[in-house]
């Protein structure tokens, strides 16, 4: 195991002797929250093949040792109150385990989809523009920490990978995986090929590398989209993270840009957000934002800073809007990523 700056260690054993859970299954492998023997609950993702060679889904050894530690030396440096941090990582031939934080509150996925039946608790827009807001600057700040070549960016940005830490704040996950994956993924089907969050270019052409700070901005303005719609913009089943049972495909971009075309404006949002008061010009402001996110051309889309200023603009210089605890708690109401988690409970590893 090796261990990053301020994380308290333990030992391999101590990990594989911990019961666990099943949180999710997505591109990149599986996540499980491990509980040690101290009571301490970490997240653990078991890495399936990066680099595209095959080998079975917790196969990585086509993804070389030391690579992959220098890379992971560099993502456990990142430390930011919108990241979720990485703590400590394993390497084997077989077997690459990455150990994060593990985040109490769920994923902004569950509180958007999350138990949308009678008893739901409303997502208030408080709540939505604070997520926004975190979630944002994580991404800006990942953009920003690493100047040298190549550039990081995040890759595979959606609901699913925007989660909440005991204190209602957003932080972002799965942050540099995509870089390990490369175009050789995307072109084989991977984790961003075929999500409603992938950015046109990429689509266009699935050779091309699935990182790069553009198609984050892109991603992210479809994120603003799915808080201000309460749609997904892809299916969601067990297998990319969202929900067991899936959902529609819906193109967010461009059924907004025909609502709005309409003249429908008020037709895009979340019915949710109709029983809040004077917010609808925040509404229109954020969803302006979402639209120059998410441009066909590259090089009409903002900058994460920039972003970032965009929405305290609008929230107000205090920013000072806090999440609904309400909101929060309807998290444990709501499905977990998989109905197969339930099955996991306290299973050894």
């Amino acid at each position: 195991m090796v261990f990053f700056e301020g994380t308290k260690r333990f030992e391999l054993e101590d990990l594989l002797r911990a019961s666990a859970e099943m949180l999710g299954k997505g591109g990149y492998g599986t996540t499980y929250k491990a509980v040690l023997e101290d009571g301490g609950a970490v997240a653990v993702k078991r890495l399936r093949d990066l680099a595209g060679g095959g080998g079975g889904e917790h196969s990585s050894s086509s993804l070389g040792r030391r690579e992959f530690e220098q890379h992971m030396e560099a993502l456990g440096r990142l430390r930011h109150p919108n990241l979720v941090s990485l703590r400590a990582c394993y390497s084997a031939r077989d077997e690459k385990l990455l150990v994060y934080d593990f985040m109490p509150n769920g994923s902004l996925f569950s509180l958007l989809h999350g138990n949308r039946g009678p008893g739901r608790t409303p997502l208030d827009w408080a709540t939505r523009v604070r997520v926004a807001a975190g979630a944002a600057r994580g991404i800006a700040y990942l953009h920003q920490a690493c100047r040298s070549s190549p550039k990081l960016s995040h890759g595979n940005l959606k609901s699913t990978n925007v989660l909440l830490d005991k204190s209602g704040a957003a932080r972002i996950a799965d942050f540099g995986l995509a870089s390990l994956a490369g175009g050789a993924a995307a072109a084989a089907g991977g984790p961003s090929r075929t999500n409603g969050y992938r950015a046109p270019e990429l689509t266009a052409d699935p050779r091309k590398a699935v990182t790069s700070h553009k198609a984050d901005v892109y991603a992210f303005g479809v994120l603003l989209l799915e808080l201000l719609t309460g749609k997904h913009p892809s299916p969601c089943g067990p297998e990319n993270g969202g929900a067991a049972g899936g959902g529609t495909a819906v193109d967010l971009p461009r059924w907004v840009q025909s609502v709005v075309r309409e003249e429908w404006t008020a037709e895009v949002f979340d019915l949710e957000l109709m029983r809040f008061k004077d917010v609808e010009e925040e509404m229109v402001g954020m969803l302006q934002i979402a639209t120059s996110c998410t441009a066909a051309s590259p090089d009409q889309r903002p900058k994460m800073a920039n972003v970032v200023k965009m929405i305290d603009e609008l929230r107000g210089a205090d920013g000072s809007a806090s999440p609904s605890q309400d909101s929060l708690d309807s998290v444990s109401d709501s499905p977990s990523a998989s109905d197969d988690a339930s099955a996991c409970r306290n299973r050894q590893w």
